[in-house]
């Protein structure tokens, strides 16, 4: 995805990701250390070479406390990326011009943004950031490292501050990757929807509760695509549901045989069909909730498994 122009702060799917940060994103609980960071053209962020030394240094000052730290990068037009949500559309998925110059406008989104994270968390925030994104931090008033991020005076200061800003916290056990999940099943199907996938396990791309596969990560937007036991987990959440008024033949529903649809639901949105109070199916949107509910026509849904 090209982002050239500021007419990029407005595409849908970036409006919506900034959205959903504010309102389907919690920081990790237990953190006591929140970085900032610089984006990186290779995308995830994590697979870059500069985020690579940037984690190196951050390890080398948190030590057995690695835990207690969490990532985020500042980048424009997605305002904020926290280090779990990275392999997602459009996160994964997007390419700048680096000009070294923002707009006010970008400059305000992230800095909404940031105070939106800081007010869900206690944990303390620092930034390993220069160029635009520290006038960003210096402005809000976040601690920065200083200097040209790639220099050796810099992260050792990046490693400085990491190891004395968690001097006074015990380490914790805690799995991060599970957390990570469950971040994604927030921010995917909305903020509580995890609660209904407990004691979450990932093999792989494939996603098990308690032995049953409920999902699998889908390797193009990094979402779950749902099993027909994972749309009965969701179905408790009330959100994300296609109630129809048929029984099922084909994998295919349209638009006229849907009575009621969740109106959060978009394009390519995963959803739950619903008949008769059962789940009987789960798929992909191909119109939004509202218009499955107004169509007299056209191809609503596109099943991928259903009870047969």
């Amino acid at each position: 995805m090209k982002l050239v122009t500021e007419r990029s702060l407005t595409r849908p799917e970036i409006v919506r990701w900034h959205r959903r940060i504010k309102e389907r994103y919690l920081p990790p609980e237990g953190i006591k250390l929140s970085i900032l960071l610089p984006c990186s053209a290779k995308k995830p962020y994590s697979r870059s070479k500069s985020h690579m030394l940037f984690i190196k240094h951050i390890k080398k000052g948190a030590g057995d406390k690695r835990n207690l730290v969490h990532e985020v990068s500042i980048t424009s037009p997605l305002g904020l990326v926290p280090r779990e949500l990275e392999k997602l559309y459009p996160a994964a998925h997007y390419d700048i011009p680096v000009t070294g110059y923002w707009t006010r406008e970008e400059k305000d989104i992230v800095k909404e943004l940031i105070y939106s994270y800081m007010e869900k968390t206690d944990a303390e925030v620092i930034a390993h950031v220069d160029g635009p994104y520290r006038e960003i931090c210096e402005e809000i008033g976040i601690p920065t490292t200083g200097g040209n991020v790639y220099s050796t005076r810099a992260l050792k200061e990046l490693e400085r501050l990491v190891s004395e800003k968690l001097k006074s916290y015990p380490p914790v056990r805690i799995d991060r990757k599970r957390e990570a999940i469950k971040k994604i099943l927030d921010f995917q199907f909305g903020l509580g929807a995890s609660k209904y996938f407990s004691k979450i396990i990932v093999k792989g791309s494939a996603v098990f509760v308690e032995e049953e596969q409920v999902a699998t990560i889908n390797p193009s937007t990094g979402y779950f695509a749902l099993t027909l036991r994972g749309g009965e987990l969701l179905k408790e959440y009330g959100r994300y549901y296609v109630k129809i008024s048929f029984r099922l033949e084909s994998s295919t529903i349209f638009g006229i045989g849907v009575e009621k649809a969740d109106h959060e639901i978009r394009p390519n949105d995963e959803v739950v069909v619903i008949y008769e109070g059962k789940v009987v199916g789960v798929g992909r949107a191909y119109l939004s909730g509202e218009e499955m509910e107004r169509a007299k026509r056209g191809l609503a849904v596109k099943l991928r498994h259903r009870v047969v």
